[in-house]
């Protein structure tokens, strides 16, 4: 009787007894360890995504008004794989690897190692029909998220002015250059999710940020300037053998827009990971410096008529040679012509040397002095912004241009730099330089930037922007210069010239140097600088044209580079629909 009556006691105990231990352990679950919980819940059912911007688009003027997209997004998809939720692994690699072929990223090996990750990306930029069959195959683990590639429509068209952007973020052109305002912002999106992984749209975890598109960019690039002046590089090179690199700049000198920047030779932005010579990718007109030579003398006329010591009618006596502290500096070629009592105009029709030395000479009353060499250096690099950053919306180089203040400043560099040689610019900067000379003496920031298009598709200007440097010359100073340029035009090609219109030009011929870091006159660097303008109307140049190439070997400013800057200042003319005169 004892025994069935404590048999009875331990089934009524024992109950109680479960009773407490489950008791127990939902205080444990539900109070002491419930935050631990509630996060290793929420890890199965809310999951965290990356809301993808979209990179901006990147457009071209096509004339005044229209604009053309010449870098575009494509659709693309990134298939990825959820080891931890990998129901077969046999079965997802064998329908992948038949779907996916050569576009898997990593070996299985990779996505197998470590089963608790929940994220390996096994293929980028698959296309339509490749995300629509690995849907189809309709495999447990395995994802699609939307991305895209960029496409140049354009092909090779403006490569350098374009530019990349690499996996690594690295890029060049205004891929690069203006990667933040491009790219937007990524979003995220932290949801509850089904048992497929797919977001619900309900919830109280869900924290969602917009993702911020980047901006639609629109260039100051004129395509058909552009296509056009690449083009006339292409063929100058097929023609001269002795060219290896060529570049030209066309900016407007009334407000700063680069209507075009061409190189030669280019690439396919497309398919920049096929370029072996990277030196390819590099902007010759912002991003390479070089000494300009003869094109730099419309700088030192331009200081010295400025400030007052030099008309285009006085004269100096030349003698082919002037002596400066101890090194004789002479005319190009050691020429015997124009030898007596000539102009200062005269002296630039003819590209003499003596003639600028002398103008320098005339700023400082009759001596390279310290003074002289202030002013030239201020009408530089302050009036004409050269030898320093451009502010251009692209990467560029600075160059350099020694100071006075500097031991190597002296009288000797100095007078080789009225000739553009012992200093070192971009060619952007020397185009903004110039445009400031005859446009009436305002100097612009140069710009790529025309402004961009808007989520209704509407081309929106940017704000028009004032001059950077009001009055870096006189306007009289100004009309004098153009002047001046047109008549060394008269001596410079000037019959190629289509009739009725103003067309001034400098030339240049720099020596370059050789292993042992002399100037050597055997590989030279040639360029052309000048504008175009409507004599029946009168207006101030609308366009200026600079061209640089660079050889191997001998090449003139006058025989090599005259003829591009000849074709691409007709071509101007008519595009720009400039009225002749009668």
């Amino acid at each position: 009787m004892f025994k069935v009556a404590t048999r009875y006691a331990c089934l009524r105990v024992l109950p109680l007894i479960l009773l407490v231990a489950v008791a127990v352990r939902l205080f444990d679950v539900q109070v002491v360890h419930h935050s631990e919980y509630k996060a290793k819940a929420a890890e199965t059912r809310i999951k965290q995504y990356e809301l993808i911007a979209k990179r901006g688009e990147v457009y071209m003027m096509d004339g005044d008004e229209d604009v053309v997209p010449v870098v575009i997004n494509e659709r693309t998809w990134t298939i990825f794989v959820d080891p931890s939720y990998v129901a077969n692994k046999d079965v997802v690699q064998q329908k992948l690897g038949e779907i996916l072929g050569d576009q898997m990223l990593v070996g299985w090996d990779k996505v197998w190692d470590n089963m608790r990750l929940q994220y390996i990306e096994i293929a980028h930029n698959v296309d339509y029909n490749t995300v629509t069959a690995v849907k189809a195959a309709n495999l447990r683990g395995v994802g699609q998220k939307e991305t895209s590639r960029r496409v140049y429509p354009s092909g090779e068209l403006a490569s350098q002015v374009l530019g990349f952007v690499n996996a690594e973020g690295v890029g060049t052109g205004i891929e690069g250059s203006l990667n933040e305002r491009l790219a937007g912002k990524n979003g995220t999106l932290k949801t509850v999710t089904d048992v497929n992984q797919i977001p619900l749209s309900i919830g109280d975890d869900n924290i969602e940020i917009p993702a911020e598109d980047g901006e639609n960019i629109v260039l100051t690039i004129d395509e058909n300037v552009q296509r056009k002046v690449e083009n006339i590089l292409k063929n100058a090179m097929a023609q001269k053998s002795g060219i290896s690199k060529a570049s030209a700049l066309v900016l407007n000198p009334n407000n700063g827009h680069i209507m075009a920047m061409a190189n030669y030779p280019t690439y396919n932005p497309e398919e920049y990971w096929k370029v072996s010579d990277a030196s390819l990718f590099t902007n010759r007109t912002t991003e390479s410096t070089y000494e300009p030579a003869s094109v730099c003398k419309t700088f030192t006329y331009a200081a010295a008529i400025n400030e007052g010591v030099l008309e285009p009618t006085d004269t100096y006596f030349n003698t082919g040679t002037t002596t400066v502290d101890d090194r004789q500096i002479q005319n190009a070629n050691g020429s015997v012509k124009h030898y007596g009592n000539i102009t200062f105009s005269e002296a630039l029709d003819y590209s003499l040397n003596t003639g600028s030395v002398e103008a320098l000479r005339r700023i400082g009353g009759g001596v390279i002095s310290k003074q002289a060499r202030t002013t030239l250096y201020n009408y530089l690099t302050k009036n004409f912004n050269l030898g320093q950053k451009t502010g251009v919306e692209l990467y560029e180089e600075a160059g350099r241009i020694i100071s006075p203040e500097e031991q190597e400043g002296n009288a000797v560099r100095y007078a080789n730099m009225t000739f553009g040689q012992g200093m070192n610019l971009t060619m952007v900067q020397v185009a903004a330089g110039f445009a400031a000379i005859i446009n009436n003496g305002d100097y612009y920031q140069p710009t790529i930037v025309a402004g961009v298009v808007n989520d209704e598709g509407e081309f929106v200007p940017k704000e028009k922007e004032e001059p950077k440097y009001k009055h870096a010359i006189g306007e009289v100073t100004s009309q004098t210069m153009r002047d001046m340029l047109v008549s060394v035009r008269k001596v410079n090609g000037g019959a190629g010239d289509l009739p009725g219109y103003s067309v001034g030009v400098k030339t240049g011929t720099a020596e370059t140097y050789d292993a042992s870091g002399v100037y050597t006159s055997d590989r030279t660097i040639a360029g052309a600088l000048g504008f175009g303008s409507s004599k029946s109307t009168g207006s101030a140049p609308e366009y200026v044209v600079l061209v640089r190439l660079d050889g191997g070997t001998l090449l003139w400013g006058s025989y090599d580079a005259v003829p591009i800057f000849t074709e691409i200042s007709n071509y101007m003319l008519q595009y720009l629909r400039m009225r002749p005169s009668e």
